[in-house]
């Protein structure tokens, strides 16, 4: 994380100052370094264990127009298959999209009225597509995937559409299995930052396609490091992932408490039925 407070670079000795390097805690204590200095954090090394990342998942992920999932467009999204398949869609929201969450994924107003399906009809695509996922059995893989599933559970109800049977849906977070596997994590937990820790290839972040395989990659790198994460059913992951959320986002909820930021987390997991209360309503990094 970025350094609060100035000090002396762990691996130069020259000075850093506030808000120019970064901070990590190393053992009990933080140390401070210049960006070019911090040494670089590796992930335990894989195994040769077996487990559900040997067997078919499907990757998940959408960009929209906010980061209220009950209120957000999908302006695009992608399911990523085991044998390579892609479905990716552009997708035609009906609504303006805010300029900020354009600089964060580059779709346009512009981009969605010439090539985009309307949203009717992309969401119709996109619901049956997911919804054979969840009736196969297969794992469908998505970062931060309260917010790709209730968006997508949103999105369906505002345009009249079938909704999708949740209950009998595997879904596996690499968010989730990441803070499980490392409860001390105190650096960035986006896509992107995580990535480059399990060794996996991500390309342009903010793309669907992109980040839906790079959420796979990451999943299946945790699990090939972490036997006890591999080992369990997908069923039972599924059920754990319930309770580990919870516990993770109470933790979150103490954090903002003590510093007084006036928001509330959701513990529901994969599918919020609440709106939650939030700080800052600007866009989403959650890829």
């Amino acid at each position: 994380m970025i350094n609060k407070y100035a000090g002396t670079c762990g691996t130069c000795r020259g000075r850093v100052e506030a808000g120019a390097g970064q901070a990590l805690r190393l053992g009990a204590g933080w140390t401070v370094y210049h960006d070019d200095c911090a040494p670089v954090e590796t992930a335990p090394p894989p195994g040769t264990h077996r487990g559900w990342h040997h067997l078919p998942v499907v990757g998940f992920d959408i960009e929209t127009t906010g980061r209220e999932p009950l209120d957000a467009r999908i302006v695009s999204a992608a399911l990523v298959y085991s044998d390579g398949t892609t479905r990716r869609w552009l997708v035609n929201p009906g609504v303006p999209i805010p300029p900020r969450t354009t600089e964060i994924h580059g779709i346009t107003d512009e981009l969605v009225r010439s090539a985009g399906t309307p949203a009717g009809t992309a969401l119709a695509e996109l619901g049956t597509a997911v919804g054979k996922v969840i009736a196969d059995g297969t794992p469908l893989v998505a970062f931060c995937a309260h917010f790709d599933v209730t968006t997508l559970h949103a999105e369906l109800a505002r345009h009249a559409l079938p909704s999708l049977d949740w209950d009998r849906a595997v879904v596996i977070d690499p968010s989730i299995l990441h803070q499980e596997v490392e409860p001390r994590w105190y650096g960035s937990q986006k896509l992107g930052d995580l990535c480059r820790y399990y060794e996996v290839p991500l390309g342009s972040a903010h793309d669907a396609t992109n980040d839906a395989r790079a959420a796979v990659g990451m999943a299946v790198s945790i699990a090939a490091r972490h036997e006890r994460i591999a080992r369990m059913l997908p069923d039972d992951l599924h059920q754990a992932q319930i309770t580990w959320y919870a516990a993770q986002k109470r933790k979150l909820q103490e954090y903002f408490d003590r510093r007084g930021i006036a928001e509330t987390v959701g513990l529901e997991w994969p599918l919020e039925t609440r709106r939650r209360r939030q700080a800052d309503n600007s866009a989403p990094d959650q890829g």
